[in-house]
């Protein structure tokens, strides 16, 4: 696979269709992935118990990705045969803490707290890649990205119900939520300059990755009893199994995507599409399900759509320019 592009009539219009493509694939795929979740999370034994064994979930999860990743590197050779794994511990510790912590801060953060942690996952990325790519962004990426930001956080606001103001914030909370975003703020550069230094292909980086990922994630779950616990509830429970095949395979097929998007464009972009797939998600079901949405949701909706068309005017304009350079 390489560094390939996915179509190639000028460079224009193989960025733009190839951001179209990564655009649908990681909304697709995670789309699946979140439903697949859901069902996994919520499914309930004949004895009424519950899946809870998450480090197990994950640990299943990163050995598909790696296995897919493997298999794929024999179907798309590599054009460097050997890519050394040391370089690639960091990122996978980043985005599996990332994970964790972002998830068990939920636990511990009031809503409107849930609601800015999720949709600020931009601006870390965007200020790590300055101090760790030393990469320059535009006045007008700044406030595309603030604008995107804010659209999205008001929009979760508006979803605010009695329910949601239950839980205050606590230090252990912020903190987390704080560990998330900072390590996912290192985490999208860190590949980013993984793949501009070493030229991994698309699967040696996702390969490489998970290869550390299935390590951490297979001592964890050893070490809390959750290898046991998972294993023993999938046998004991095989209705349950169905879902983990699926929820694997849509979260292998998705890291192509993500991967891809970090080689092809940049962190920030793979961010960007990650964060407003959950805003579309929700805005599609709305549309469809003719549910309702507060003033504020709509007002956050019109925030997000100028923002996402203000920067696609910008990366048109970009991509304009660029193609009568090369006429």
């Amino acid at each position: 696979m390489g560094r390939t592009v996915l179509y190639a009539s000028s460079p224009r219009d193989s960025s733009i269709l190839n951001l179209i493509i990564c655009i649908t694939g990681i909304y697709i795929c995670y789309l699946s992935y979140g439903i697949f979740q859901e069902k996994i999370f919520t499914y309930r034994s004949p004895s009424g118990d519950k899946f809870t064994a998450t480090l197990f979930m994950l640990f299943v999860q990163c050995v598909t990705n790696s296995a897919v990743a493997y298999a794929a590197t024999f179907v798309w050779k590599p054009e460097r045969a050997r890519m050394p794994l040391a370089p690639f511990a960091f990122t996978a510790f980043a985005y599996l803490g990332a994970m964790l912590c972002s998830n068990e801060a939920l636990k511990h953060v009031s809503f409107p707290t849930q609601a800015l942690g999720k949709s600020c996952k931009m601006i870390p990325v965007m200020l790590m890649g300055v101090l760790i790519r030393r990469k320059k962004y535009t006045l007008r990426d700044y406030i595309c990205v603030v604008v995107i930001t804010t659209g999205i956080a008001v929009f979760q606001l508006g979803k605010a119900s009695a329910k949601h103001a239950e839980r205050e914030n606590s230090t252990y909370g912020l903190l987390l939520l704080f560990s998330s975003l900072t390590l996912d703020g290192i985490s999208g550069p860190k590949q980013e300059e993984i793949a501009h230094q070493l030229r991994p292909s698309v699967h040696q980086q996702m390969l490489n990755t998970n290869i550390w990922a299935v390590i951490y994630t297979g001592v964890g779950a050893i070490l809390t009893g959750q290898a046991l616990e998972g294993f023993f509830f999938c046998i004991e429970n095989p209705a349950i199994l169905n879902s983990v095949f699926y929820f694997s395979v849509c979260s292998a097929l998705g890291q192509n995507f993500i991967y891809f998007t970090i080689q092809q464009f940049s962190a920030l972009t793979c961010t960007t599409i990650t964060t407003t797939r959950k805003f579309f998600t929700i805005l599609f079901s709305v549309v469809w399900y003719g549910h309702e949405l507060s003033v504020m949701s709509w007002l956050g909706v019109a925030v997000v759509f100028i923002g996402l068309g203000w920067e696609l005017s910008s990366k048109y304009q970009k991509y304009q320019a660029q193609s009568v350079k090369l006429t």
